[in-house]
């Protein structure tokens, strides 16, 4: 098992703003906590194959890439555009756990 895939996608999905990288992640993984994000969660992640991570990953860039470039989220002057961002971040992960989750029962069932 990795380190921690959300960990790991958080930092790619914004490699081109170490600044956001460096602010953000002990609200990443505070929210991890709050969400009761655990072990299974993790798994299903690290269940999908790396292309269907790096479209996950494409997709949080797209979704977040206005709000990036917003100099009060690179210097944290304003921790809404944070919480805000790291909302956007876990409605895709959760979004792709869910998925994962699905497919997995729908096989079960014989779908």
């Amino acid at each position: 098992m990795k380190d921690n895939i959300i960990l790991d996608i958080f930092n790619k999905s914004f490699c081109d703003y170490p600044s956001i990288i460096k602010n953000l992640t002990p609200l990443l993984i505070k929210r991890m906590d709050e969400l009761k994000i655990d072990v299974q969660d993790l798994a299903l992640l690290e269940s999908m194959p790396s292309s269907e991570i790096d479209e996950i990953i494409n997709r949080i860039q797209i979704e977040n890439g206005p709000l990036c470039k917003k100099k009060d989220l690179q210097d944290f002057s304003d921790i809404k555009l944070g919480e805000r961002l790291i909302n956007n971040f876990f409605k895709e992960i959760h979004n792709s756990i869910d998925l994962v989750y699905n497919l997995i029962i729908s096989r079960q069932l014989g779908g």
